[in-house]
């Protein structure tokens, strides 16, 4: 009789292996569903003019938050002049590995413009601030590619830089007196 009971609970768990095996022995599945977090930010961001002080234009674009380096934004307005603002951001750990971080304007003397053109003409004016040494403006622009610049902003743009320029030369002299 206990062979009989033996035999019976034998065949009764090769029974019930066999049915759940797909779920006890190939749980390794090769799919793996992604983690997808929200990531937030602070972005600082100012009006770029010919008159923005140069400290707002090196911390135009920074982030800051819990994930970036740099954890918490300064306290606005952080110069005399100071048009810049916090921007909150949120996009996904996928938007960040993928390179599709969110795509934002960035507001300018011009109006609003890409992200692109926001930083050639971030580059531009902090150049003019730093060279304002430079005799001709023509020779400073030249060492930018203005053809980046969006087809519909770039005379704009490139007259905001010219105004930049002049202020900066008449601003160098009045200093020298």
């Amino acid at each position: 009789m206990l062979k009989l009971f033996i035999a019976v609970f034998s065949v009764a768990l090769l029974y019930w292996l066999w049915n759940k095996k797909k779920q006890i022995f190939y749980s390794r599945n090769n799919k793996v569903d992604p983690f997808i977090t929200t990531i937030e930010a602070i972005e600082l961001q100012t009006i770029l003019a010919w008159d923005t002080p140069r400290s707002c234009l090196e911390s135009h674009g920074i982030r800051y938050g819990k994930q970036f380096k740099i954890k918490n934004p300064p306290k606005l307005p952080h110069v005399a002049g100071c048009r810049c603002e916090a921007i909150k951001l949120f996009y996904t750990s996928d938007d960040v590995f993928q390179g599709t971080s969110p795509t934002l304007t960035h507001k300018s003397e011009l109006g609003d413009i890409s992200a692109k053109d926001a930083l050639l003409l971030k580059n531009i004016l902090l150049k003019i601030i730093d060279d304002s040494e430079s005799d001709s403006f023509s020779d400073l622009i030249e060492q930018f590619e203005t053809n980046s610049f969006s087809a519909e902003i770039r005379s704009k743009a490139i007259s905001l830089a010219k105004h930049a320029f002049a202020a900066a030369k008449t601003n160098n002299r009045n200093n020298k007196s």
